[in-house]
């Protein structure tokens, strides 16, 4: 396997990351919707600026594997972000999405200093269920009409793990 690492998206990323997601509509439907045009791809990198969002792109050299957001990040006694996330179809089960969770993992609770990350997927997604589950990460329950995804409002099964839980599984 080559080498892995995590940053930051930037405006030069514009053209391998649309054509990365277009490429790539088949594996993330219905489950998530990529940005596919400039305007989308300009609106995604204006939210990576919000204070309360990190968001990464997981590369191989200079090839896009998958793209990880840590969102609605809160501090205080809470210390909780979101974590959604969709790959590359070029590195489907290749296991470089995993090797890429786990430094988004190590960022969030080291770097961030995060305590909870929470991760919500579709019951039918089982790719990203076993995602989850391969790295750490407990179900802790079932949210009925949680999130809209294409118009519909979809049930989520809810999974987190802790700094507690990070620690003993890395």
């Amino acid at each position: 396997m080559n080498s892995i690492f995590i940053r930051e998206p930037q405006l030069s990323d514009e053209h391998p990351f649309l054509d990365t997601m277009q490429r790539s509509q088949g594996l993330h439907s219905p489950w998530v919707v990529a940005p596919l045009t400039t305007d989308e791809f300009q609106s995604y990198i204006l939210r990576c600026q919000l204070p309360n969002n990190k968001n990464l792109l997981a590369l191989d050299e200079a090839h896009i594997i998958g793209v990880f957001n840590l969102s609605e990040i809160v501090r205080g006694a809470f210390q909780n972000a979101y974590l959604g996330f969709y790959g590359s179809i070029d590195y489907q089960g290749r296991g470089m999405m995993s090797a890429a969770m786990k430094l988004v993992l190590e960022y969030a609770f080291v770097e961030l200093k995060l305590h909870r990350i929470e991760a919500n997927i579709q019951p039918g997604n089982l790719k990203s269920i076993n995602l989850v589950k391969k790295n750490g990460f407990r179900e802790e329950g079932y949210s009925p009409r949680y999130l809209k995804i294409n118009d519909v409002w979809c049930d989520h099964l809810r999974f987190a793990m802790t700094y507690e839980d990070w620690e003993n599984v890395s």
